[in-house]
Order: structure tokens, then C-alpha cells, then sequence
């Protein structure tokens, strides 16, 4: 498990979720994923698996590439 490219996909699914003005409970809500599912992804307590990032991504109405795109 890389925990730098975890942290960094978390990074990106926080921000993204606080620029659509979503709760965690709102992108559980439309992604399917359970809140304490999204919560740890976000803490980037647990690995993530791309179909997961697919489900978020869709659910904040991004492309799957936006969430893997890092600033460096």
C-alpha cells in the first residue's frame, strides 16, 4: 500500500466534495459508499479501490482522472 498516493487521492476527494458543498453523508448518499466508507477514505485510513474512486467521481460529477490528478 503506498500511503502517499492514498492520502493524496483522499486529498482530492475531500476538496472536490467541499467545492460541490457536500457533507459526507451527501456523497455516501450518491455514490452508494458507506459514510464511515467515505470518512476512512478520507483519512486515508484505508486503500481505495478504483471502482470506489470511479462511484465518487461520478457522484461529484467529475471525470475519474480529476481525482487522480495531483498539484505537486
Amino acid at each position: 500500500m503506498d500511503k502517499g498516493l492514498i492520502e493524496k487521492v483522499a486529498k482530492n476527494i475531500k476538496k472536490y466534495r467541499k467545492l460541490k458543498n457536500y457533507t459526507q453523508d451527501d456523497l455516501s448518499f450518491e455514490s452508494t459508499i458507506p459514510r464511515s466508507t467515505i470518512g476512512s477514505i478520507e483519512t486515508a485510513s484505508n486503500d481505495i479501490t478504483l471502482t470506489k474512486i470511479n462511484a465518487i467521481a461520478e457522484a461529484l460529477d467529475l471525470e475519474l482522472w480529476q481525482l487522480l490528478k495531483f498539484d505537486n
